[in-house]
């Protein structure tokens, strides 16, 4: 029983004490391809997957404080988004970590307040101040100013969602006007001719792409503009609801609702809910983002969904290419297609049926 233990201890205090050169000997590869790997470097799949495998037999622990006064890379990145309670922000955290870990990485995740002066200033001087290597943020409020510390560091930074500062960072979007133009034009094409949008106060990038691809789909088909088919405040639970609201106030309501927005997506259908509204006899109904709630409600809620996999993805790619010396180029944009998940929610009134 001694010798067990002893042979277990001795197994263990081996593992604790194992080198990159044991690593590397297990792997079957260089020590240079381990040492590329662990600082977050590019190597062959097949290599990958070998390291990774030898890491985890030999219980191998990077000594993260060593390899960065070494490196002067501290192989965190920091994720900032509006709220830890935000939908997309939380949705794309699996892909960039993923991403992230698959090159050495770990994440430092952060909230800031919209509402709070200076809050995302604030936040991103607290990651510089934990010393990451790059940033990945949703930039709703954003004042080039907000940038100063992070520029003077060299601080690469992603953007999601929001476009910011395109010719010197990287951003990874999608399609807004397009997105919100065909869901426009698949109403228009049921028969619904008086379309209700609700989305985000002017001002917000994102909503003010999305009101101009629903105004561009009702003026191409020849529908006259009412401004009171619009509620644009912000992109929270109650003001999906208050959206709604107003539209069955009005002495002509809408016949359908474009909610562009996850919470929204919840108001909307809390008010028909409360209101003993049936979807989609008394109101047609698409909503954006919320595909849990779009495959459990009934009737099942047609969708625009976000491409979040791809999204996280991109931006976890680019940042990469930015922290190793990949790309020094100019900003890069990219703009991903959204699509639309088909349900039950609107009403065919165009009497092609």
């Amino acid at each position: 029983m001694i010798r067990f233990l002893q042979d277990i201890l001795r197994k263990d205090v081996g593992h604790l004490s194992s080198t990159i050169k044991d690593v590397a000997r297990r792997a079957g590869v260089s020590i240079a391809t381990v040492s590329k790997f662990i600082n977050g470097g590019n190597v062959l799949e097949e290599n990958r997957t070998a390291i990774e495998n030898a890491i985890h037999e030999l219980n191998y622990q990077v000594n993260t404080v060593a390899r960065g006064m070494k490196t002067r890379r501290s192989m965190t990145v920091g994720v900032l988004i509006p709220s830890v309670a935000d939908y997309f922000g939380i949705s794309i955290l699996a892909s960039v970590n993923r991403e992230l870990y698959k090159h050495g990485y770990s994440t430092i995740i952060c909230g800031y307040s919209v509402e709070t002066a200076n809050s995302a200033q604030s936040m991103i001087e607290f990651l510089i101040n934990k010393q990451v290597d790059g940033i990945i943020m949703q930039p709703l409020t954003l004042a080039p100013g907000d940038l100063a510390r992070a520029e003077s560091q060299d601080t690469p930074i992603v953007f999601v969602d929001t476009q910011f500062g395109a010719e010197r960072y990287d951003n990874v979007l999608i399609d807004n006007r397009e997105i919100a133009g065909r869901i426009t034009r698949y109403l228009i094409s049921l028969g619904h001719r008086r379309i209700g949008l609700i989305t985000s106060a002017p001002g917000v990038q994102v909503a003010d792409e999305r009101v101009i691809g629903y105004r561009e789909a009702i003026s191409n088909a020849g529908i006259p503009f009412d401004p009171e088919l619009m509620h644009l405040v912000s992109y929270y639970e109650e003001d999906g609801y208050a959206g709604m609201q107003h539209f069955m106030d009005l002495p002509d309501p809408p016949t359908a609702v474009f909610a562009t927005g996850n919470d929204l997506t919840v108001g909307v259908l809390s008010y028909a809910g409360d209101k003993g509204l049936t979807i989609p006899d008394d109101i047609s109904v698409v909503g954006f983002e919320n595909q849990k709630i779009a495959r459990v409600y009934r009737p099942r809620i047609t969708i625009g969904v976000q491409p979040i996999e791809n999204i996280g993805l991109t931006a976890a790619v680019m940042l990469i290419e930015r922290m190793t010396g990949v790309h020094k180029g100019p900003g890069r944009t990219v703009r991903l297609q959204a699509s639309v998940e088909y349900g039950a929610s609107v009403k065919d009134l165009s009497g092609n049926n």
